[in-house]
C-alpha cells in the first residue's frame, strides 16, 4: 500500500483526473512525498504522531491520506460538513497533533500530556455514520484495509481502463476505500469536484462520468435515485459496475435502475469492516446484497423475531473503537473467536446469499410484536405515491411503542389517493400491528452527513406532528 511503489510500477498511468488535469502516479507520488515531509517536519515536536485529515473529495485530501499510509503515520478522519462540537469531540478522543484541512492548509493543535496513543502504528480511525447513535472511531490497520480491497477486486477485479468516480467523501469508508482500491490496482481516481452546499450534484456527477469516462461507481441509495431522476434514458456506456450500499436499497429502486439498464449491485458494509461484506452478482435477484466477498465469514444467530443476528469475522475487521479519552485503551469488540456482532438483523438464504432486514436497534416492540421497519418501508414504497419511507417506533402507553413513517411524496401523493389510500396498499400487505398509526409527509428525508436517513431526525419530525395534532385536539 504505497504511493512510491505505484509510482515505480506504473509511473505514467494517470492516478488522478480532476478539473485542472490530471496526475499520473509518478507526479502524485512527488505531492505526497512533499506532504509527508511538512508533515514530519511538524511532527518532530509534538507528543502525539498522530494527524487529523479533514476527509472532502480534492486533490489535496487524497494526497494527504497517500503520504500518511505511505509514512505510516496513523491518521484520523473527519468529515467536511461536522460542526464544530462534533469535530472538537473527535480530535479529543483521538489525541491529533496537527490538522490538515480539505484545502491543503495544516493547523497544528495544543499538545496533551504525553501518554503513548493507543493507536500506535495503525492505519487510520474512520469515525461511524452516527445514524442511530452518536458515531464512534473505528481503527482501521494497513492490513484490514488491503484484505478488504483485495476481496473487492476478487469479484469485480480491475481492467485496465477503468476509472472509480471519488462520489463519497474520504472520510466516509466507501470514500477512503475507493482511494486504497485504485491505489494496490494502480487505477484512476476520478474526481468529481467537492459537494456543494453538503448535497449530491447529481448532473455534475453525470456530466463527468461521461466527460472521464467513468467506469466504477459508489452510491448510496438517494444518490442513486437522484441520479435516475435526472439521466434521460440508459446510463453513461462507460459504466460496467455501480456498487449501492451505505443504507438500504429498496427493491423497488434497484428494479427501476435495472429496467434502465444501469448495472447495479447492491452491497452491505460497514465501517468496521472497510467497508464491503457481501455484494451482489450479476445473475442475482433482487432483495438481498448478495454472497460474502472472499475472506469474509458470515454467520446468523437466532434472535426473537425474522431473522438473527449478522455476526461476520475476517482479516477486515477493525482493531475496536476508541476510547473517550487519547489514553484510553481501545474498545475491541470481536469475541474470543474473532467475531463481531454488527447489530444488523438478517438471514441467509440456501444459496449462501446474505438478505439484511434492518438494525436490530431499529426493530420496533408493539403489543409484544416484533417489527422490523426495512419491511414495512419496503410495503410503502411499493405504492406510487410514495418516493421514500422511514419508519420507526415512538412511545406510546398501551403498545409500549407504536409504529410510525416519514413518507416522501414521489409528486403522485394526492392523486394517487392520498393517506387514505396508501393506509388501504399496506392493509393488503402486512399485518394490523406492522402498518404505521403516525404519518409525516415530507419532500425528503433528512440525511446524515454521510448520506446515510437520519432515523433520530425522522422520528423527531413525527413526535413534532403529533404534539402539533394534540395541541390542535385540545384547543
Amino acid at each position: 500500500m504505497s504511493v512510491r511503489a505505484a509510482a515505480h510500477e506504473a509511473p505514467e498511468r494517470q492516478a488522478l483526473v480532476h478539473g485542472g488535469g490530471v496526475l499520473t502516479w509518478a507526479e502524485l507520488a512527488e505531492r505526497a512525498d512533499r506532504v509527508g515531509a511538512s508533515v514530519a517536519r511538524r511532527l518532530e515536536s509534538a507528543r502525539r504522531q498522530v494527524v487529523g485529515v479533514v476527509g472532502g473529495m480534492g486533490v489535496e485530501t487524497v494526497t494527504a491520506i497517500l503520504a500518511l499510509l505511505e509514512d505510516r503515520v496513523p491518521f484520523v478522519l473527519l468529515h467536511p460538513r461536522w460542526r464544530r462540537a462534533e469535530r472538537d469531540r473527535a480530535l479529543a478522543m483521538s489525541g491529533v497533533s496537527l490538522v490538515i484541512e480539505d484545502d491543503g492548509a495544516v493547523t497544528t493543535l495544543p499538545d496533551a500530556a504525553a501518554k503513548e496513543s493507543p493507536l500506535g502504528s495503525r492505519a487510520v480511525v474512520v469515525f461511524t455514520s452516527g445514524s442511530t447513535g452518536r458515531p464512534r472511531g473505528a481503527v482501521l490497520g494497513h492490513g484490514a484495509l488491503c484484505a478488504s480491497a483485495e476481496a473487492h477486486t476478487a469479484v469485480f477485479g480491475w481492467r485496465e481502463d477503468d476509472r472509480w468516480l471519488l462520489s463519497l467523501p474520504t472520510a466516509h469508508v466507501g470514500g477512503l476505500m475507493i482511494v486504497v482500491r485504485s491505489l494496490l490496482a494502480r487505477g484512476t481516481i476520478v474526481l468529481g469536484g467537492r459537494e456543494a452546499a453538503g448535497s449530491f450534484d447529481a448532473e455534475g456527477a453525470l456530466r463527468t462520468i461521461e466527460s472521464c469516462r467513468v467506469t466504477l461507481l459508489s452510491v448510496v441509495p438517494t444518490m442513486l435515485g437522484r441520479l435516475l431522476d435526472r439521466g434521460e434514458g440508459r446510463p453513461p456506456a462507460s459504466l460496467r459496475a455501480v456498487l449501492v450500499g451505505g443504507a438500504p436499497a429498496s427493491p423497488a429502486l434497484m428494479a427501476r435502475a435495472r429496467r434502465r439498464r444501469w448495472p447495479v449491485f447492491a452491497t452491505y458494509g460497514l465501517t468496521e469492516a472497510c467497508s464491503q461484506v457481501a455484494t451482489q452478482r450479476p445473475r442475482d435477484a433482487l432483495g438481498g446484497v448478495g454472497a460474502p466477498l472472499p475472506g469474509v465469514e458470515v454467520r446468523i444467530v437466532p434472535s426473537d423475531g425474522a431473522g438473527g443476528s449478522v455476526r461476520i469475522r475476517g482479516a477486515m475487521l477493525f482493531d475496536g473503537y476508541l476510547g473517550s479519552e487519547p489514553d484510553a485503551p481501545l474498545d475491541r469488540q470481536s469475541d474470543a473467536d474473532g467475531w463481531f456482532d454488527t447489530g444488523d438483523l438478517g438471514v441467509v438464504d440456501g444459496a449462501g446469499r446474505l438478505r439484511i432486514l434492518g438494525r436490530g436497534s431499529d426493530r420496533i416492540l408493539t403489543g409484544g410484536e416484533n417489527v422490523d421497519p426495512a419491511e414495512v418501508e419496503a410495503a410503502v414504497v411499493e405504492w406510487p405515491g410514495a418516493e421514500a419511507a422511514c419508519v420507526v417506533g415512538l412511545d406510546d402507553d398501551e403498545w409500549g411503542e407504536r409504529v410510525a413513517a416519514v413518507v416522501v411524496d414521489s409528486g403522485r401523493f394526492e392523486a394517487a389517493g392520498g393517506l387514505a389510500a396508501l393506509e388501504e396498499h399496506l392493509r393488503a400487505r402486512l399485518a394490523g400491528f406492522k402498518r404505521p398509526r403516525s404519518w409525516r409527509v415530507v419532500e425528503g428525508l433528512p440525511l446524515a452527513p454521510s448520506g446515510k436517513v437520519d432515523r433520530r431526525a425522522c422520528r423527531l419530525l413525527l413526535v413534532e406532528s403529533d404534539n402539533a395534532s394534540s395541541a390542535e385536539a385540545l384547543r
